[in-house]
């Protein structure tokens, strides 16, 4: 298979990796970095990502940070050290899509982090969920079974924005207007 693309070996991918991780502002999963990384240049793929990736901890240019949810994962002063030195060898137009790939990452992760959904059985059949957007809104909505609460979790989180955009249309709409039309 042809790749095309400026990063093709291990040592590129490297460098590549932690000139992206210098940008971020808070430690992220393997998965934030495969996701950051590989918008940068087609010249690898996955495998050869992970390989550079994991080799990169035991030599303490990265490190693990512990977290309750899922491994995260850091760059070290002598990971930013490495990077001062050799990001220049990274193409101009390789850094310049790490460093917008990075922006979209650091937005989603903190998107992600703002929204929150819980589930609370009452009884059998009477469940509340709750899902919030940090400082914005929450709502709390009841429904009859598990299926229910994960649709409307799912749905909530993929689509918070427009909900709340929904939600203050619905409430800040003439609705006295609306039923004086009705009733003509």
């Amino acid at each position: 298979m042809v790749r095309y693309g400026f990063i093709h070996s291990k040592e590129d991918i490297k460098f590549l990796v932690l000139f992206a991780m210098d940008l971020l502002p808070f430690p992220v999963s393997f998965n934030a970095i495969v996701d950051l990384t590989t918008w940068c240049d087609e010249g690898f793929g996955y495998f050869e990502l992970s390989e550079a990736f994991y080799e990169m901890l035991p030599t303490g240019h990265i490190e693990e940070v512990a977290d309750s949810v899922e491994t995260l994962y850091r760059i070290t002063e002598k990971g930013r050290e490495t990077t001062r030195i050799f990001e220049k060898q990274l193409p101009y137009p390789v850094r310049e899509a790490a460093q917008r790939s990075a922006l979209r990452v650091v937005r989603q992760i903190r998107r992600d982090a703002a929204i929150r959904t819980r589930v609370s059985e009452r009884s059998e059949h009477d469940l509340t969920v709750r899902m919030e957007m940090d400082q914005v809104f929450a709502i709390e909505m009841d429904v009859v079974n598990r299926s229910q609460a994960a649709l409307l979790e799912r749905t909530f989180k993929s689509n918070a924005e427009a909900i709340y955009q929904t939600l203050l249309s619905a409430m800040t709409a003439n609705y006295e207007t609306r039923k004086e039309e009705d009733a003509t």
